[in-house]
């Protein structure tokens, strides 16, 4: 036998082991559940009178977003937590999961919607507790004390059966889901499911998702919010829903978006003289010789607009994966144009572009959520896969709380993936101690001190009162 081989000699595999935790790591997010309320909000929500199940509906949702966390991709995946059932008992069944799920349509998905809500508020109680308080976006270098931003926008989904709702779309044919996340803490606030052919750039629905994810919010988050999107929400009639502050006086709501550039604007383009420019601020504040800003709100045509309107261009150097989608203009002047639309007032147009270059980091929301379950609904009926992107979302408030809260070093900032194959993955083995019980980890694994770490940390937490 050879020495790359040598490792299987006498070795042989049986089915002789008892009690043991194969996805340990997981006990920790769902004791979190716990602590913060939710799967008791969950529960009151999704409470029937003239029904009682054997398993809590409440629980069922929070065993499937622990599933999901373990890599779970469809109904039947809450199987994974069995591998968990010494220590957080037997899971509910994939039939029952179906049948929560199907019971889930609109006056059931906004008693969902309510039960992190409330949650949340508590734990962002929680994260203001945490060493350096309520985590603030930071623009050149300084936090946004105070503000909330919202990053919404519309991500395409590809489906290959029979989905209700599946159409034509300029991407192919799926479904077009509308999603906005709480960029100071990456909650996963609203999930809306769309057809295929829903608009990129439909106000009625920016609005409804927008009014939607402020009930999200703690009170005290939605007095000074930052909506962000790109050029699909420049319409009418929802920068005018953020200017009015929802309807609130007592609100102080701003939008830093995208702007379409159609003739008009390129027409107003033309007039800007060179000496308008100023220079565009790199990452670490320092102005670059290569890109500028300049303000051509003057020179557009903005009736029934609101009157708080600016229009700000960005130019910079063209990157060769623009270079197909150029404008007659931008191939004349060797520059890439790029638009914001703001209603805030008295600011730099250096600190209006850094602000909205923060946007960018909805990517990552996406990311996750497609790295979870997105790209893969489950159901061929629409309002089945509705409430499993309502899972979705519970889920990424799980991820989103557990690293703000328990976590730290690269785990806090890490992918589902890196956390399944670094914490949640990780086998222990039960034990039991004069009316105590001990769940055992391998200290020779690195993953073992953070899982217990994060166990300790969740157990601090104070208990819901």
């Amino acid at each position: 036998m050879s020495k790359l081989t040598g490792w299987a000699e006498g070795l042989s595999l049986s089915t002789g082991g008892r009690k043991l935790v194969g996805k340990a790591g997981i006990v920790p997010v769902r004791r979190l559940a716990d602590k913060v309320g939710l799967t008791d909000a969950l529960s009151s929500a999704l409470v029937r009178r003239d029904f009682h199940p054997v398993h809590d509906r409440g629980e069922v949702l929070v065993s499937a977003a622990c599933a999901v966390l373990l890599g779970s991709r469809s109904i039947a995946g809450i199987d994974m937590m069995r591998q968990a059932a010494l220590i957080l008992g037997h899971p509910a069944s994939a039939s029952t999961l179906y049948r929560t799920l199907d019971g889930i349509g609109p006056l059931q998905l906004d008693k969902i919607a309510s039960a992190p809500a409330r949650t949340r508020s508590r734990v962002h109680d929680l994260i203001g507790l945490r060493p350096g308080g309520f985590p603030w976006i930071r623009v050149d270098g300084r936090p946004l004390t105070g503000w909330t931003v919202l990053d919404i926008d519309a991500s395409f989904v590809p489906v290959h059966s029979d989905k209700e709702g599946a159409e034509a779309h300029r991407k192919g044919f799926g479904l077009h889901p509308l999603l906005i996340f709480l960029d100071n803490t990456d909650e996963h606030l609203v999930c809306r499911l769309r057809p295929g052919s829903a608009g990129s750039n439909t106000a009625v629905d920016h609005i409804e998702v927008g009014a939607e994810a402020i009930r999200q919010l703690p009170t005290r988050r939605r007095r000074k919010v930052l909506f962000c999107a790109d050029g699909a929400g420049a319409t009418k009639e929802w920068l005018t829903w953020i200017t009015s502050g929802g309807g609130n006086k007592a609100n102080t709501w701003e939008y830093s978006v995208g702007w379409t550039r159609d003739d008009d604007f390129w027409t107003a383009l033309a007039k800007v003289p060179k000496k308008a420019w100023t220079p565009a601020l790199d990452a670490k504040g320092k102005p670059r010789e290569d890109a500028a800003l300049v303000e051509i709100t003057d020179l557009l045509d903005l009736t029934g607009r609101p009157g708080s309107l600016r229009i700000v261009v960005r130019r910079e150097p063209i990157h060769p994966k623009y270079e197909k989608d150029l404008k007659p203009y931008e191939v004349a002047t060797g520059f890439r144009y790029t638009v914001i639309a703001t209603n805030t007032p008295g600011r730099q147009l250096q600190w209006l572009d850094a602000r909205h270059r923060v946007h960018a980091h909805v990517e990552s929301g996406i990311r996750r959520s497609k790295a979870l379950t997105l790209t893969r609904l489950p159901s061929a009926k629409f309002a089945l896969n509705q409430a499993w992107c309502t899972l979705l979302a519970l889920t990424m408030d799980l991820i989103s709380w557990l690293q703000l809260l328990a976590l730290d070093g690269k785990l806090a900032r890490a992918e589902p993936a890196t956390l399944r194959s670094e914490l949640f993955d990780i086998p222990a083995k039960p034990a039991d101690h004069a009316r105590s019980r001990e769940l055992k980890f391998d200290p020779a694994w690195p993953a073992a001190h953070r899982a217990v770490a994060a166990w300790d940390r969740v157990q601090d937490l104070p208990d819901t009162g």
